[in-house]
């Protein structure tokens, strides 16, 4: 008796986890999806012109061209362009020339075109908060042209073009902006700088010298309330890269203290603490920047062993790199942008403060109230087993 009631009730607690493993009704096949691995947005003639890079399963295999086994006769990625009025829309006519399902799960990448950004982005950040599938981490880029150029572009030492983009912000070649940082600006006046990227026609030898657009990193791109307001270049872009602390190394050149002549340093190891100040109704923000340096080459006849040229030497970098900080904040005080989000900091350190400062933070930064104080520590830690020049040593020897 205890037997039979033993698998009775083995099996009234076994048919429940049956359940469990059976099939979800509303699921769709891997081999019916159509995974987007980057949205393009740019300006149409009525509305939103929305671009998706799709790989080709039957291309992923090099050499191959699906099952057939014959040569590969084409790109293992294609990009569909479509219209709408709002960005839903274009991705709907999109879908309905697709014989799979589109996935926005897998896209790492979103670019939006010059025009589109300088008429404002509040559309495509309406799509990306309200749809659940797009990825918050996705980096966002700007181009100087339009997004969709992006099609055009070799594919040389990566396979797909969304690798080449990830590429850029995974080795701190540019900056990483993603959609939440956006969307988060958003609810703080839109104000924000993202990667900027450019396209120029140039040969290239492993194609043949055919002519074609090569992308390449292009500085960045200073946002307003949700509009493009100014561009900046790529070494205001690398001064930037210390504000928001993804600086992983950088190659300075100074001039030596001794005789004028050009001595370059390594920079890693680099970290900015950003701290603001309150004292009398006025805010200020503290960038205490801190790194290591180690000398790559030099053509002055200092001698890098006395402690009074190594000095001199730490203070000339720390004066470079104060100045390169600078020179990306007042572009942003002149685009009347509050794009590192320093207002951010003072509503976190003194939130009752900030209530009454918010309504005028901007324009207390953009005209200079609100002062930026930058204070920059470079420690020389090596000095590569010459520590004077090549000529140094033939003249004293």
């Amino acid at each position: 008796m205890d037997n039979r009631l033993r698998k009775i009730l083995i099996v009234l607690i076994a048919l429940p986890l049956l359940l469990l493993v059976s099939g979800c009704w509303s699921t769709v096949e891997l081999n019916d999806r159509a995974f987007a691995r980057m949205m393009i947005f740019d300006k149409g003639k009525e509305g939103i012109e929305l671009t998706l890079g799709f790989p080709l399963p039957n291309r992923m295999i090099p050499g191959m061209a699906g099952s057939g086994g014959g040569p590969q006769s084409g790109s293992p990625y294609t990009f569909i362009t479509k219209e709408g009025v709002n960005v839903g829309q274009a991705l709907r006519n999109i879908q309905i020339d697709l014989s799979r399902k589109i996935t926005l799960g897998q896209s790492s990448v979103v670019v939006i075109g010059k025009e589109l950004a300088q008429e404002g982005i509040a559309p495509v950040l309406e799509f990306l908060a309200r749809e659940p599938r797009v990825h918050i981490n996705a980096s966002v880029f700007v181009t100087e042209g339009k997004g969709k150029e992006i099609a055009n572009i070799p594919t040389i030492c990566e396979r797909f073009p969304t690798d080449i983009l990830t590429a850029y912000v995974l080795q701190h070649e540019t900056m990483q902006t993603t959609i939440k940082d956006f969307l988060m600006a958003n609810y703080t006046g839109g104000d924000m700088i993202a990667p900027l990227l450019y396209f120029k026609p140039q040969k290239i030898a492993s194609e043949k010298g055919k002519l074609q657009d090569w992308m390449g990193v292009g500085g960045a791109a200073i946002f307003k309330n949700k509009k493009l307001q100014s561009t900046i270049g790529v070494k205001e872009m690398r001064g930037a890269l210390w504000v928001v602390g993804q600086l992983a190394d950088a190659e300075i050149t100074i001039p030596s203290p001794s005789d004028g002549r050009k001595v370059s340093f390594f920079i890693e190891h680099s970290h900015t603490k950003i701290k603001p100040q309150l004292s009398g109704g006025k805010a200020s923000i503290q960038l205490q920047c801190t790194a290591n340096a180690r000398l790559l080459s030099s053509d002055s006849m200092l001698d890098a062993e006395d402690p009074k040229q190594l000095k001199e030497l730490e203070h000339q970098l720390e004066t470079e790199v104060e100045r390169r900080i600078m020179s990306v904040i007042d572009k942003t005080r002149e685009a009347k942008s509050d794009a590192f989000q320093f207002g951010n900091f003072i509503a976190w350190y003194y939130p009752k403060q900030w209530k009454t400062l918010q309504p005028q933070w901007v324009e207390h930064y953009s005209n200079r109230t609100a002062e930026v104080i930058i204070h920059a520590d470079i420690d020389i830690r090596r000095l590569g087993t010459e520590t004077k020049s090549v000529e140094l040593e033939e003249t004293t020897s």
